[in-house]
């Protein structure tokens, strides 16, 4: 039986975990449901396909947040400030019973957000792409830009134009257009740390690999009713089209390996 590599391409799915690190559990003031309030809901499924490169975060966003710099010292969610460590929450609600040490705060970057970006490293020699999976709130949350107002089904970022190519973009945006769906670009997220740090429009190797960033709407597979319900079988089209999604961009951009895969 010959081994098939994966394909091409490097999904990163940061932000999909409710979890707190066992270190930092008994300081920890946020419920189990406000934990997962702050997650990107159900991105371990909708962007789980088989034979690519994958990273995944296993911890929650608010202990440790892969997409920001381990250097970004921001505490707060004031002026939507969001530092690698936060100590209030979006809608004001406190993170910790008590603060964590600035020994703790180390470690934890040590032992959670390091690995990740690492993991990617490792992967980004064999890649020619890199894809970093998100969703976001139906509306605007207080403290961003768009606070109130109704977001499109899907955001693509790419740190605006610097991560990857306009075909690359116009690739993405014509994709997701072409099922229905209301595209924006670069609002109201660009894509943070993760792009920063791996892409960049042109492949650089083994550093730097062209990427975007994809936010859905999670008001398009979960029911309006605080509970985190999903709405029957989106999540399982959301998943089928990202696959389909892959194979589009394969086809387009990476031809030979298409072809090798799909024959």
């Amino acid at each position: 039986m010959s081994f098939v590599s994966p394909r091409p391409i490097l999904v990163s799915i940061p932000h999909a975990s409710s979890a707190v690190p066992e270190e930092v559990a008994n300081l920890v003031a946020l419920s189990a449901d406000e934990l997962m309030e702050y997650s990107d809901w159900y991105t371990d499924e909708i962007f789980n396909v088989d034979n690519v490169y994958k990273v995944q975060s296993n911890f929650s966003r608010v202990i440790v947040d892969p997409n920001r710099a381990p250097d970004d010292i921001s505490k707060e969610y004031e002026q939507a400030a969001e530092g690698v460590i936060v100590h209030t929450t979006w809608d004001g609600k406190s993170v910790y019973k008590e603060e964590p040490s600035q020994d703790m705060v180390d470690a934890l970057i040590q032992n959670y957000h390091n690995p990740y970006h690492d993991a990617l490293e490792q992967h980004i020699p064999k890649v020619q792409f890199l894809i970093d999976c998100h969703s976001f709130m139906p509306y605007g949350p207080k403290l961003k830009k768009d606070s109130g107002q109704e977001r499109p089904d899907i955001n693509l970022g790419n740190l605006n134009y610097s991560s990857c190519s306009r075909e690359h973009t116009i690739f993405f945006r014509d994709f997701f257009e072409s099922k229905d769906f209301k595209v924006s670009i670069n609002f109201p997220y660009t894509g943070k740390y993760i792009l920063g740090h791996h892409c960049h429009r042109r492949r650089i190797p083994p550093f730097l690999v062209p990427g975007i960033q994809i936010e859905i709407n999670q008001g398009l597979y979960v029911k309006p009713n605080h509970n985190y319900e999903k709405i029957p079988g989106k999540i399982e089209e959301f998943n089928a089209l990202f696959e389909e999604l892959i194979q589009a961009f394969m086809q387009r951009f990476c031809p030979d390996e298409y072809e090798e895969k799909n024959n």
